[in-house]
Protein backbone atom coordinates (compact mmCIF):
# COMPACT_ATOMS: atom_id res chain seq x y z
CA UNK A 1 0.00 0.00 0.00
CA UNK A 2 1.27 3.48 -1.09
CA UNK A 3 2.31 5.88 1.54
CA UNK A 4 0.75 9.59 0.75
CA UNK A 5 1.31 12.71 3.34
CA UNK A 6 -1.75 14.92 2.95
CA UNK A 7 -0.13 17.93 4.13
CA UNK A 8 -2.40 21.24 3.99
CA UNK A 9 -3.39 23.72 7.36
CA UNK A 10 -7.03 23.99 6.81
CA UNK A 11 -8.74 20.94 8.52
CA UNK A 12 -11.81 20.33 6.35
CA UNK A 13 -10.01 20.47 3.02
CA UNK A 14 -7.32 18.04 4.43
CA UNK A 15 -9.26 15.74 5.50
CA UNK A 16 -11.64 15.75 2.92
CA UNK A 17 -8.36 15.11 0.69
CA UNK A 18 -7.21 12.50 2.78
CA UNK A 19 -10.57 10.15 2.70
CA UNK A 20 -10.90 10.23 -0.50
CA UNK A 21 -7.17 9.02 -1.29
CA UNK A 22 -7.92 6.46 2.01
CA UNK A 23 -11.29 4.96 -0.09
CA UNK A 24 -8.86 4.75 -3.01
CA UNK A 25 -6.50 2.23 -1.02
CA UNK A 26 -3.19 4.69 0.09
CA UNK A 27 -1.97 4.93 3.85
CA UNK A 28 -2.14 8.38 4.21
CA UNK A 29 -1.28 10.58 6.97
CA UNK A 30 -2.49 14.11 8.00
CA UNK A 31 -0.27 17.20 8.08
CA UNK A 32 -1.67 20.47 9.56
CA UNK A 33 2.16 22.47 9.60
CA UNK A 34 4.90 22.63 7.48
CA UNK A 35 7.03 21.66 10.07
CA UNK A 36 5.01 18.37 10.91
CA UNK A 37 5.03 17.20 7.42
CA UNK A 38 8.82 18.03 6.60
CA UNK A 39 9.47 15.47 9.97
CA UNK A 40 7.06 13.11 9.48
CA UNK A 41 7.89 12.73 5.69
CA UNK A 42 11.80 12.46 6.47
CA UNK A 43 11.07 9.89 8.97
CA UNK A 44 8.43 7.46 7.22
CA UNK A 45 9.49 8.41 3.42
CA UNK A 46 6.19 8.01 1.63
CA UNK A 47 6.12 7.65 -2.10
CA UNK A 48 4.25 11.10 -2.26
CA UNK A 49 4.13 14.15 -0.45
CA UNK A 50 0.65 15.95 -1.56
CA UNK A 51 1.13 19.74 -0.19
CA UNK A 52 -1.16 22.87 -0.72
CA UNK A 53 0.55 25.54 -2.01
CA UNK A 54 -1.16 28.29 0.01
CA UNK A 55 -0.02 28.87 3.65
CA UNK A 56 -0.66 31.65 6.37
CA UNK A 57 2.05 30.06 8.49
CA UNK A 58 5.00 29.11 5.71
CA UNK A 59 5.97 28.68 2.14
CA UNK A 60 5.33 25.22 0.60
CA UNK A 61 8.13 25.68 -1.70
CA UNK A 62 10.72 26.06 0.65
CA UNK A 63 9.55 23.17 2.58
CA UNK A 64 9.90 21.40 -0.38
CA UNK A 65 13.11 22.29 -0.79
CA UNK A 66 13.95 21.19 2.80
CA UNK A 67 12.73 17.77 1.76
CA UNK A 68 14.78 17.60 -1.27
CA UNK A 69 18.18 18.26 0.44
CA UNK A 70 17.67 14.89 2.24
CA UNK A 71 19.10 12.25 -0.17
CA UNK A 72 17.61 9.72 0.89
CA UNK A 73 14.48 11.76 0.46
CA UNK A 74 15.09 12.74 -2.94
CA UNK A 75 15.63 9.15 -4.36
CA UNK A 76 12.98 7.70 -2.43
CA UNK A 77 10.08 10.69 -2.11
CA UNK A 78 7.70 12.51 -4.76
CA UNK A 79 6.41 16.39 -4.29
CA UNK A 80 3.27 16.90 -5.86
CA UNK A 81 2.16 20.74 -5.03
CA UNK A 82 -1.56 21.73 -5.56
CA UNK A 83 -1.69 25.77 -5.99
CA UNK A 84 -3.45 28.67 -7.38
CA UNK A 85 -0.61 29.73 -9.26
CA UNK A 86 0.41 28.91 -12.73
CA UNK A 87 2.64 31.84 -13.94
CA UNK A 88 6.20 30.43 -15.37
CA UNK A 89 8.34 31.82 -12.77
CA UNK A 90 6.45 30.18 -9.81
CA UNK A 91 6.94 26.78 -11.86
CA UNK A 92 10.85 27.54 -12.60
CA UNK A 93 11.37 28.16 -8.23
CA UNK A 94 8.79 24.95 -7.94
CA UNK A 95 11.23 23.14 -10.00
CA UNK A 96 14.48 24.56 -8.80
CA UNK A 97 13.05 23.11 -5.33
CA UNK A 98 12.74 19.59 -6.51
CA UNK A 99 9.02 19.40 -6.87
CA UNK A 100 7.92 16.99 -9.14
CA UNK A 101 4.85 18.30 -9.99
CA UNK A 102 2.36 21.24 -9.63
CA UNK A 103 -1.25 20.68 -10.18
CA UNK A 104 -3.24 24.12 -10.21
CA UNK A 105 -6.67 24.59 -8.00
CA UNK A 106 -9.34 23.93 -8.63
CA UNK A 107 -8.42 20.45 -8.90
CA UNK A 108 -9.68 17.67 -11.26
CA UNK A 109 -9.79 14.70 -8.67
CA UNK A 110 -9.55 12.07 -11.83
CA UNK A 111 -6.80 13.85 -13.11
CA UNK A 112 -5.19 14.25 -9.73
CA UNK A 113 -5.98 10.28 -8.75
CA UNK A 114 -3.96 9.49 -12.18
CA UNK A 115 -1.47 11.39 -11.56
CA UNK A 116 -1.02 10.03 -7.70
CA UNK A 117 -0.48 7.04 -9.27
CA UNK A 118 1.90 7.54 -11.57
CA UNK A 119 3.82 9.13 -9.03
CA UNK A 120 3.59 6.45 -6.48
CA UNK A 121 4.75 3.88 -9.20
CA UNK A 122 7.86 6.38 -10.13
CA UNK A 123 6.87 6.36 -13.62
CA UNK A 124 7.76 9.87 -15.49
CA UNK A 125 5.83 12.98 -15.05
CA UNK A 126 7.22 16.32 -16.70
CA UNK A 127 8.63 18.05 -13.81
CA UNK A 128 7.11 21.63 -13.35
CA UNK A 129 9.25 23.72 -15.89
CA UNK A 130 12.36 22.60 -17.66
CA UNK A 131 15.16 24.91 -15.69
CA UNK A 132 18.64 24.37 -17.12
CA UNK A 133 21.24 23.80 -14.14
CA UNK A 134 23.91 25.88 -15.55
CA UNK A 135 21.55 29.35 -15.01
CA UNK A 136 20.10 28.29 -12.10
CA UNK A 137 22.10 28.10 -9.14
CA UNK A 138 20.63 25.01 -7.95
CA UNK A 139 21.84 22.02 -6.28
CA UNK A 140 24.13 21.03 -9.26
CA UNK A 141 26.07 22.43 -12.00
CA UNK A 142 27.52 22.58 -14.77
CA UNK A 143 31.42 21.58 -15.24
CA UNK A 144 31.87 23.26 -18.11
CA UNK A 145 30.86 26.88 -16.31
CA UNK A 146 34.22 25.95 -14.53
CA UNK A 147 36.39 24.75 -17.21
CA UNK A 148 35.10 25.13 -20.26
CA UNK A 149 35.95 21.81 -20.40
CA UNK A 150 36.69 18.25 -18.64
CA UNK A 151 40.47 19.08 -17.80
CA UNK A 152 39.65 19.72 -14.23
CA UNK A 153 38.45 15.78 -13.84
CA UNK A 154 41.99 14.51 -14.66
CA UNK A 155 44.01 15.51 -10.85
CA UNK A 156 40.68 13.87 -9.71
CA UNK A 157 40.81 10.78 -11.68
CA UNK A 158 44.46 10.34 -11.27
CA UNK A 159 43.07 9.34 -7.28
CA UNK A 160 40.41 6.64 -8.53
CA UNK A 161 42.53 4.35 -10.57
CA UNK A 162 45.42 3.88 -7.84
CA UNK A 163 46.32 0.06 -6.17
CA UNK A 164 43.81 1.17 -3.18
CA UNK A 165 41.02 1.68 -5.60
CA UNK A 166 41.50 -1.10 -7.98
CA UNK A 167 42.81 -4.49 -6.80
CA UNK A 168 41.77 -8.08 -6.19
CA UNK A 169 38.84 -7.28 -4.28
CA UNK A 170 37.77 -4.36 -7.03
CA UNK A 171 37.71 -7.21 -9.63
CA UNK A 172 35.97 -10.24 -7.94
CA UNK A 173 32.80 -7.70 -7.16
CA UNK A 174 32.82 -7.09 -10.88
CA UNK A 175 33.11 -10.37 -11.41
CA UNK A 176 30.23 -11.42 -9.17
CA UNK A 177 27.90 -9.09 -10.64
CA UNK A 178 29.08 -10.16 -14.27
CA UNK A 179 27.67 -13.83 -12.97
CA UNK A 180 24.68 -12.01 -11.25
CA UNK A 181 23.45 -10.75 -14.56
CA UNK A 182 24.19 -14.06 -16.44
CA UNK A 183 27.40 -13.83 -17.67
CA UNK A 184 29.57 -16.99 -18.36
CA UNK A 185 33.09 -16.44 -17.20
CA UNK A 186 36.17 -18.14 -17.13
CA UNK A 187 36.83 -19.64 -13.56
CA UNK A 188 40.82 -19.18 -14.40
CA UNK A 189 40.50 -15.25 -14.57
CA UNK A 190 43.27 -14.08 -11.81
CA UNK A 191 41.70 -11.09 -10.03
CA UNK A 192 45.53 -9.74 -9.21
CA UNK A 193 46.04 -9.79 -13.58
CA UNK A 194 42.99 -8.27 -14.09
CA UNK A 195 43.75 -5.35 -11.69
CA UNK A 196 46.91 -4.60 -12.98
CA UNK A 197 45.92 -4.91 -16.47
CA UNK A 198 42.86 -2.38 -15.89
CA UNK A 199 45.15 0.09 -13.59
CA UNK A 200 47.69 0.17 -16.25
CA UNK A 201 44.87 0.62 -19.23
CA UNK A 202 43.32 3.50 -17.35
CA UNK A 203 46.53 5.50 -16.58
CA UNK A 204 47.24 5.33 -20.42
CA UNK A 205 44.04 6.82 -21.02
CA UNK A 206 44.49 9.59 -18.77
CA UNK A 207 48.00 10.35 -19.84
CA UNK A 208 47.36 10.47 -23.31
CA UNK A 209 44.35 12.99 -22.66
CA UNK A 210 46.78 15.03 -20.46
CA UNK A 211 49.16 15.10 -23.43
CA UNK A 212 46.39 15.56 -26.12
CA UNK A 213 44.51 18.50 -24.22
CA UNK A 214 47.88 20.15 -23.43
CA UNK A 215 50.09 23.12 -25.59
CA UNK A 216 53.39 24.52 -25.29
CA UNK A 217 53.59 28.26 -24.95
CA UNK A 218 55.96 29.84 -27.55
CA UNK A 219 58.87 30.98 -25.62
CA UNK A 220 59.23 29.57 -22.59
CA UNK A 221 61.99 27.32 -21.23
CA UNK A 222 59.94 24.93 -19.05
CA UNK A 223 57.45 24.99 -21.49
CA UNK A 224 54.14 25.38 -19.53
CA UNK A 225 50.75 24.04 -20.49
CA UNK A 226 47.77 25.95 -21.38
CA UNK A 227 44.15 24.53 -21.44
CA UNK A 228 42.41 24.71 -24.45
CA UNK A 229 39.74 27.54 -24.78
CA UNK A 230 41.23 29.44 -21.42
CA UNK A 231 43.76 31.76 -23.04
CA UNK A 232 46.75 32.80 -20.25
CA UNK A 233 45.09 29.57 -18.31
CA UNK A 234 47.69 27.14 -17.27
CA UNK A 235 46.91 23.82 -16.00
CA UNK A 236 49.05 23.77 -12.74
CA UNK A 237 46.15 26.77 -11.94
CA UNK A 238 43.41 24.08 -13.20
CA UNK A 239 41.41 23.21 -9.48
CA UNK A 240 43.05 19.80 -7.86
CA UNK A 241 39.97 19.36 -6.10
CA UNK A 242 36.39 18.97 -6.24
CA UNK A 243 36.39 21.82 -3.06
CA UNK A 244 38.06 24.24 -5.12
CA UNK A 245 35.46 23.67 -8.06
CA UNK A 246 32.72 24.25 -5.77
CA UNK A 247 34.49 27.89 -4.63
CA UNK A 248 35.26 28.76 -8.43
CA UNK A 249 31.02 28.02 -8.92
CA UNK A 250 30.05 29.75 -5.76
CA UNK A 251 32.29 32.90 -7.01
CA UNK A 252 30.78 33.14 -10.25
CA UNK A 253 26.90 32.50 -8.62
CA UNK A 254 27.92 35.41 -6.51
CA UNK A 255 29.99 37.43 -9.59
CA UNK A 256 25.90 36.82 -11.10
CA UNK A 257 23.72 38.27 -8.13
CA UNK A 258 25.93 40.92 -7.44
CA UNK A 259 25.57 42.41 -11.62
CA UNK A 260 22.02 41.59 -11.35
CA UNK A 261 21.77 43.70 -8.11
CA UNK A 262 23.53 46.25 -9.18
CA UNK A 263 21.23 46.51 -12.48
CA UNK A 264 18.05 46.39 -10.52
CA UNK A 265 18.97 48.89 -8.13
CA UNK A 266 19.58 51.32 -11.08
CA UNK A 267 16.49 50.90 -12.49
CA UNK A 268 14.68 54.05 -11.67
CA UNK A 269 10.78 53.48 -10.58
CA UNK A 270 7.57 54.55 -13.01
CA UNK A 271 6.04 58.15 -12.55
CA UNK A 272 2.76 57.75 -11.09
CA UNK A 273 -0.01 60.36 -11.43
CA UNK A 274 -3.29 60.97 -10.17
CA UNK A 275 -6.48 61.50 -11.75
CA UNK A 276 -8.00 64.80 -11.61
CA UNK A 277 -11.05 65.01 -10.05
CA UNK A 278 -13.38 65.61 -13.14
CA UNK A 279 -11.49 62.52 -14.40
CA UNK A 280 -13.21 60.34 -11.32
CA UNK A 281 -16.56 58.29 -11.40
CA UNK A 282 -18.91 59.02 -8.51
CA UNK A 283 -20.53 55.82 -6.97
CA UNK A 284 -23.81 56.27 -5.37
CA UNK A 285 -23.07 55.83 -1.26
CA UNK A 286 -26.42 53.63 -1.73
CA UNK A 287 -25.15 51.65 -4.20
CA UNK A 288 -22.02 51.10 -2.18
CA UNK A 289 -23.63 49.87 0.87
CA UNK A 290 -26.03 47.28 -1.39
CA UNK A 291 -23.22 45.70 -2.17
CA UNK A 292 -21.51 45.24 0.92
CA UNK A 293 -24.58 43.97 2.20
CA UNK A 294 -24.83 41.12 -0.45
CA UNK A 295 -20.97 40.59 -0.49
CA UNK A 296 -21.49 40.00 3.23
CA UNK A 297 -24.29 37.57 3.03
CA UNK A 298 -23.01 35.67 0.01
CA UNK A 299 -19.45 35.60 2.33
CA UNK A 300 -21.08 34.17 5.02
CA UNK A 301 -22.87 31.31 3.13
CA UNK A 302 -19.58 30.15 1.36
CA UNK A 303 -17.57 29.69 4.87
CA UNK A 304 -20.93 27.82 6.01
CA UNK A 305 -20.93 25.60 2.88
CA UNK A 306 -17.31 25.28 2.82
CA UNK A 307 -17.12 23.78 6.72
CA UNK A 308 -16.65 20.41 7.07
CA UNK A 309 -19.38 17.82 6.18
CA UNK A 310 -21.03 19.85 4.24
CA UNK A 311 -19.78 19.21 0.96
CA UNK A 312 -18.28 16.35 -0.16
CA UNK A 313 -17.14 17.04 -3.70
CA UNK A 314 -13.23 18.52 -3.05
CA UNK A 315 -13.71 20.08 -6.08
CA UNK A 316 -16.69 22.31 -5.57
CA UNK A 317 -15.18 22.44 -1.79
CA UNK A 318 -12.03 24.37 -3.67
CA UNK A 319 -14.70 26.64 -5.65
CA UNK A 320 -16.30 27.23 -2.37
CA UNK A 321 -13.21 28.49 -1.05
CA UNK A 322 -12.11 30.90 -3.39
CA UNK A 323 -15.23 32.47 -4.15
CA UNK A 324 -15.29 33.23 0.38
CA UNK A 325 -11.93 34.28 -0.66
CA UNK A 326 -12.72 36.52 -3.43
CA UNK A 327 -15.66 38.02 -1.42
CA UNK A 328 -13.17 38.42 1.69
CA UNK A 329 -11.21 40.95 -0.62
CA UNK A 330 -14.31 42.71 -2.11
CA UNK A 331 -15.30 43.76 1.11
CA UNK A 332 -11.64 44.72 2.60
CA UNK A 333 -11.48 47.14 -0.41
CA UNK A 334 -14.84 48.84 -0.31
CA UNK A 335 -14.58 52.11 1.73
CA UNK A 336 -15.49 52.55 5.19
CA UNK A 337 -18.76 53.41 6.21
CA UNK A 338 -19.01 57.09 7.59
CA UNK A 339 -19.94 56.87 11.66
CA UNK A 340 -22.80 59.35 10.88
CA UNK A 341 -24.75 57.10 8.41
CA UNK A 342 -24.46 54.51 10.78
CA UNK A 343 -26.07 57.07 13.10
Amino acid sequence: MAKIIVADENQGRRNLLANTLERAGYDVTRAGTLRQAEGTALATMPEVVLIDGDWASGDAIDSSQRMMADPEFAFKCRIVLLSRTSGQDYMIQAARAGINEVIIKPVDMPKLMGQLEKHCKKQFVPPPADVETSGSGGGSFDVSMVMGGSEWALPMLKGLIGPEKINADFINEILRQLKSEGFELDTGIDPNLMANVLRVALNRLVEESESGQSQPVAGSGSSPVILPGQKGRLISEAPKSMEEILENQAQKIADEVEETMDEILEELPQKVSLLEDNDKIGLDPELVEYIRLTSDMVNELMWDLGKPGNVTDITLMTRIEDAAMFLGDVLTSLPEKAEDEEE
